[in-house]
């Protein structure tokens, strides 16, 4: 069921953020044409800054059409059909956090591919530059994987805890607002905010002096991991309960 829900979400998601890929990548067909044309002209200079803007636009598209795709199957009046289907409340929650990050990757990688045609037929001096600055990256992954694999492993853990965080903690947010009965998108941000306060406050004031006087970068680490974790379990768990619960439907 959750494989079939994740199709129906990555539909509702691709229709949408498939106009903003093909306008990118076609932004970037034309920059690179206009750049082995007219490098120096004005209209080069607005493609790129057309082109900046374009990537920006498919990154927040991507997640913005993630969280949207959460709210209002949900918590709208299409509510009553979505939770009406023979689906639990984990199944709903993990269809769309799984959606959200293939969508978010797929923006990704489309914004990768756009640099990759503008950097097409650029000077070889260009190009060199840029294979010296990655071959130093990767010669540097290599020498950390050579002596302290652990990194490797470390760094992978966290990036897999940090990466589904930042939705889980939106899923909180607007599943807190739609509790109250008017004004839900202006308490989503009104306690997206208290949250970003708080956060900021608990950062600055316990963790920023705990990882401080953590002797090991592998300690530290370690306890960066198992506080994403907790963060993850601790708004998955609420939001199955809100979903399970406390659904308010009046719209």
């Amino acid at each position: 069921m959750v494989t079939k829900l994740i199709k129906h979400e990555l539909y509702a998601i691709g229709r949408v953020i498939v106009y903003f890929a093909v306008a990118l990548l076609g932004l970037a067909v034309l920059m690179r044409i206009m750049f082995a044309v007219a490098p120096a002209s004005p209209f080069f200079g607005l493609l790129l800054l057309l082109y900046v803007y374009a990537v920006l636009a498919m990154l927040i598209s991507a997640f913005w059409l993630s969280i949207a795709r959460f709210y209002r199957p949900l918590f709208t009046g299409e509510g009553y059909f979505t939770l009406s289907m023979p689906v639990t409340a984990d199944q709903l929650i993990w269809s769309k956090l799984l959606s959200a990050i293939v969508a978010e990757a797929f923006a990704v990688v489309v914004c990768v591919l756009s640099g990759c045609i503008f950097l097409i037929g650029l000077d070889n001096a260009v190009l060199t530059e840029i294979w010296l600055v990655l071959s130093e990256a990767f010669s540097q992954l290599g020498l950390i994987m050579q002596y302290d694999p652990l990194y490797i492993v470390e760094i992978i853990c966290l990036f897999l805890t940090s990466l589904p965080m930042n939705l889980l903690i939106f899923y909180l947010i607007l599943s807190l607002a739609q509790l109250c009965t008017n004004h839900r998108i202006g308490m989503a941000f009104l306690i997206g905010f208290a949250f970003s306060m708080g956060l900021s406050i608990v950062n600055t004031c316990i963790l920023i002096p705990v990882f401080m006087v953590i002797p090991s970068p592998h300690a530290a680490i370690w306890v960066q991991i198992i506080l994403n974790l907790v963060v993850d379990v601790a708004c998955f768990l609420i939001v199955r309960y809100i979903l399970r619960n406390k659904v308010n439907l009046i719209v």
